[in-house]
């Protein structure tokens, strides 16, 4: 499992002695929506299997598997290589709210279940918070609900854009209180007939519904969110 954010991956721009570095990726979370909605579907939603990380391209560093493992609660099973050194941790295997700070814990669950039981897609306006060495950072997440080998809902696709400056050590992340959630029901988007290839073609138009729904993405913090730059002190 390990292998699947290293294959094909672009190389990255973190090392682990630079502590400056600008995060920029304006598209990641359009991209990641578009590949998942792409997916063949059961009952609206993918299965993990047909997640193929030869067609993910650049989004590997930034993504990740999650998995539930009880109710409110997911661990990574998998995380892009960004997510560990933005944290200053190695994710798989952990809880997803070690990513986060403790008083924003009970809320991600509470969004983690409407992922997995809705289920559907969520999107997070997220902040880590100034501390010494640490300026602060806006971004977002993305998590995009599949079905397991036994066709239940129990995994999640997606994926983590960071804006600013990461500073010294792992950083740990709040949930805005000043920016809505953006939920969207799996039911609501059309079926897609499952085959054992993939279909997507390229420009598929976005399956998801546009009505009642935000689908207005700003970048993370209102700038260009993540791709990697060296920010030389």
């Amino acid at each position: 499992m390990s292998a699947f954010f290293d294959k094909n991956s672009h190389q990255s721009a973190f090392a682990d002695h630079e502590k400056g570095v600008l995060m920029t990726n304006p598209t990641e979370l359009n991209e990641l929506e578009t590949y998942w909605a792409s997916l063949p579907r059961h009952n609206g939603v993918p299965l993990r299997k047909d997640v193929d990380p030869s067609e993910m391209g650049g989004l590997l560093e930034n993504s990740f598997i999650l998995e539930r493992v009880a109710p409110g609660v997911a661990r990574f099973r998998v995380a892009g290589r960004n997510i560990g050194r933005l944290i200053g941790i190695e994710p798989r295997g952990l809880p997803i709210t070690t990513a986060f700070v403790p008083q924003s814990r009970g809320a991600l669950g509470l969004h983690l279940e409407a992922v997995f039981t809705s289920p559907g897609l969520m999107e997070l306006n997220l902040e880590a918070p100034r501390a010494v060495g640490q300026p602060l950072l806006k971004g977002k997440i993305l998590m995009l609900p599949l079905r397991d080998e036994h066709g239940g809902v129990s995994r999640a696709l997606g994926v983590l854009v960071m804006s600013g400056i990461r500073g010294i050590g792992g950083r740990r992340f709040a949930i805005c209180d000043d920016a809505e959630p953006r939920f969207v029901p799996a039911h609501g988007l059309r079926a897609v007939v499952s085959n054992s290839t993939i279909d997507k073609p390229p420009h598929r138009p976005s399956l998801l519904p546009s009505k009642g729904v935000t689908t207005d993405r700003k970048k993370a913090g209102d700038s260009p969110a993540l791709r990697l730059v060296v920010s030389n002190p």
